[in-house]
């Protein structure tokens, strides 16, 4: 750790995104949450966020599991912060895969979560739009079908055959 870290006291931040097995009750997840946070705790670190991702069906197994329950953390931590909340998953049986990731040496929480809202708006409003559009695509296809419903057949669906012989009977 640099003195500049030591001085300020600006820590290293982290995020943690964890799969357990899908079967594990929502007590069970809170009790490791908690667990994580004290570990955090302990290195006197800060929770900056706690995502809930839902459970999700896997890319490809995972020790025989097709679905997953996802946790995202996000935190600051001293020391060897890491390798204890890495220590903690990998001792419990229900973990099947987790990823730490370093975001920056001198982390700012509140930048962090002023970027994560604008990011979040910003999808928020892609997908008013995608939905918008989604909307109006499905206005025209049914205004469509009421058209040509509305025109009743056309002469085309009447036309008989004039009996001259055309057919594909011979008179033979």
């Amino acid at each position: 750790m640099s003195a500049a870290t030591r001085d300020t006291g600006v820590l290293p931040g982290y995020e943690t995104t964890f799969i357990t097995r899908a079967e594990m009750t929502d007590d069970a997840v809170k009790a490791l949450q908690e667990r994580l946070n004290g570990v955090v705790a302990s290195f006197n670190g800060k929770l900056v966020l706690s995502e809930d991702w839902g459970k999700r069906r896997l890319a490809y197994p995972i020790q025989k599991e097709s679905r997953g329950q996802y946790n995202y953390f996000v935190y600051t931590g001293k020391g060897e912060v890491v390798h204890e909340i890495e220590r903690n998953l990998r001792l419990h049986d229900h973990v099947l895969r987790f990823l730490t990731v370093n975001l920056e040496k001198e982390f700012d929480a509140e930048k962090f979560q002023k970027r994560r809202e604008e990011i979040q708006a910003a999808a928020k409003r892609r997908e008013e739009e995608r939905e918008a559009k989604r909307e109006e695509r499905f206005g025209e296809r049914r205004s469509h079908d009421y058209e040509s419903r509305d025109r009743g057949p056309s002469a085309e669906d009447f036309e008989m055959d004039s009996g001259d012989g055309g057919g594909s009977e011979s008179g033979n």
